[in-house]
């Protein structure tokens, strides 16, 4: 593991995340301010949840179509969200 300052992360920016790739590089900015550089690809990260996509694609499909509703005053909005 290798720990740098902003300021040296700053001056060798693509030495250090060539680094990343074989080894945890950790930029300290000060007491408590730490940031670990990692390859995107390591990052864990799970994306939208599936059903959620779906959701938007088929609203997105839908307004397409037509399928819209006009909203014009406040009275209208609630009405619709009553309606839900």
């Amino acid at each position: 593991m290798k720990t740098i300052t902003v300021s040296e992360f700053r001056k060798n920016i693509k030495k250090y995340a060539d680094l990343a790739r074989t080894e945890k590089v950790i930029v300290n900015r000060g007491e408590g301010k730490a940031f670990a550089i990692v390859p995107l690809e390591e990052v864990e990260d799970p994306g939208y949840n599936p059903e959620f996509v779906k959701k938007i694609e088929k609203s997105l499909q839908e307004a397409e179509e037509g399928k819209t509703v006009t909203i014009k005053t406040e009275k209208e909005l609630r009405e619709f969200l009553d309606s839900l």
